[in-house]
């Protein structure tokens, strides 16, 4: 299958979900950890109990940690809300009001993503998010971290597949032209790196993606890995090409059980669609991603 034809399948069924009524529910560690797998159980036995027929998708994190358990409802012509500290017993209330009815319940939102003049707040605007650009973190919380399709959908591949296209020094010049940086303390610029890997002398090279966090409380590169998965891995492609590597891995702490689940089901899907692993999407480039497991360590 030819990447313009994956794109097409994946944005078909993106469509075909915008156009039904469906719920969101934030199922990443922060959500598991305020009981947003109760609020899963207790929507899907509500909705069977009711015989409503509404697809509940599992996404990752929406950046608002303090408000989980989160649950988005969207419904095609009608407001697409956020609700927030959504427990079991409140379910019941959402169903009967908002998928059932017309009422949007918003005693219990935090806020809209799309619709009409409300009284409630639009979330872009909210303070945790209106001086925010958000590009790393886009898709987060509003899609299937486990669907490659989704992620199609939403843009993703398109960079790999202009890559390909393009020799390796070229890729190099446009990331350094980018002005990216490593976020780390010594902001090394990326495009220098990728030069200096491509130019060392020595084979094999390696693309290693260290996403273990050793600060206290700090959790970014979890939630990049059980919210968006496969940008992780579109971006070490990239970068294997760039730099005349053939593998890669991902090191993360074994502590993450759920940021690994997402990310082996993500390599799975990748390997499948012919975006990882022999001959990539028809280029000769070949790249293969393993899962290492730390013990805690910060350095791999």
């Amino acid at each position: 299958m030819t990447f313009e034809e994956s794109k097409n399948r994946a944005k078909s069924e993106w469509e075909a979900l915008q156009s039904n009524t469906y719920i969101l529910i934030g199922t990443a560690t922060c959500g598991r950890a305020a009981g947003a797998l109760a609020t899963l159980e207790a929507l899907e036995k509500e909705l069977s109990r009711r015989s409503i027929e509404v697809k509940v998708i599992q996404v990752g994190c929406m950046g608002l940690c303090y408000a989980e358990p989160l649950v988005t409802i969207s419904k095609p012509d009608s407001l697409r809300i956020v609700y927030h500290n959504l427990t079991p017993e409140l379910v019941p209330r959402l169903i009967e009001g908002y998928i059932m009815s017309d009422d949007p319940c918003l005693e219990l939102a935090l806020g809209i993503l799309e619709g009409g003049e409300e009284e409630s707040p639009y979330i872009p605007e909210l303070l945790r998010f209106e001086h925010e650009l958000r590009l790393v973190l886009r898709r987060c919380g509003y899609i299937d971290p486990k669907s490659i399709n989704h992620y199609i959908a939403n843009g993703g591949y398109s960079g790999l597949e202009k890559a390909l296209k393009l020799q390796p020094e070229e890729i190099i010049e446009e990331i350094k032209g980018s002005g990216l940086r490593g976020r780390g303390g010594a902001g090394f610029p990326t495009g220098r790196k990728w030069e200096s890997c491509r130019n060392a002398k020595g084979e094999p090279k390696y693309v290693v993606c260290n996403a273990d966090e050793g600060d206290p409380g700090a959790f970014m590169d979890r939630v990049v890995l059980e919210s968006d998965p496969q940008q992780v891995i579109e971006g070490m492609i990239i970068a294997g090409y760039a730099i005349s590597a053939k593998q890669g891995y991902v090191y993360v702490r074994a502590e993450y059980p759920l940021a690994i689940e997402c990310v082996q089901t993500a390599l799975n899907q990748a390997k499948e669609m012919g975006f990882l692993g022999d001959n990539i999407l028809g280029s000769g480039f070949s790249f293969h991603i393993e899962i290492a497991k730390g013990a805690g360590a910060f350095v791999s």
